[in-house]
Parts: C-alpha cells; structure tokens; sequence
C-alpha cells in the first residue's frame, strides 16, 4: 500500500468523507471528485432517480457508497424530492440496510413492484 492510500485509509476511519453536490453533473461525489452517485431528475423535478454509484476499486470497502447515498437521500428530504432507486447498489444494499430512508422512494416504484 502506499503511503497515499494508508493516508486516505487512517483519515475515512476517523472522519466521514466530505461530500458535495456537483448539480451541473447531477450526482454528488467525494471531495476529490472519484466517487459519486449519479442522478436523473424527473417529474419535473419531484423526483431523483439516483441511477449509478461508482467507487473506485482502491477506495471499496470504506463505506463511501453508503455515504455518497445518505446524501442524495438527505438532499432528497430536505427538498421534498423522492426516489427512484434505480441503481443496483442503493436498491439492493444501502436500502436494505438502512430502512428508514424508504419512506423516500417514489410510490410508483412500490406499485411497480408488487
């Protein structure tokens, strides 16, 4: 490992990443612009379909996906958006591990899901 990466590894187990919201290329990604989760707006706006995560394969295992999702679901929250959980990762593994954002997704995804 290099001393680049045992940095960045020592720093995400003591604070959780910075993560901004780059509206001009609809995702919100980490400070350094590596990983990010993707979104389409719909509906005319009222709903995030959040569509791709990516993290790059010598920052997996951190939890930067899981915190990359806890922003758009808050960004969603706090503008009253809902979602669409298009992507394979937040609709199979952050969603069921974190519950409580379900009140979030889009009500046609249920629908569509029965």
């Amino acid at each position: 490992m290099t001393n680049t990466a045992a940095t960045t590894e020592a720093k995400m187990a003591t604070e959780p990443p910075k993560i901004v919201w780059n509206e001009g290329k609809r995702r919100f990604e980490t400070e350094d612009h590596e990983a990010f989760i993707e979104y389409k707006m719909r509906n005319n706006g009222k709903v995030m379909d959040l569509v791709h995560t990516y993290v790059p394969s010598f920052k997996r295992g951190l939890g930067l996906a899981s915190h990359l999702c806890v922003a758009a679901f808050e960004h969603a929250s706090s503008h009253s958006i809902s979602i669409i959980p298009s992507c394979s990762y937040v609709s199979d593994t952050f969603l069921p591990r974190n519950p409580s954002w379900k009140p979030l997704i889009h009500s046609e995804v249920f629908k569509s899901s029965i």
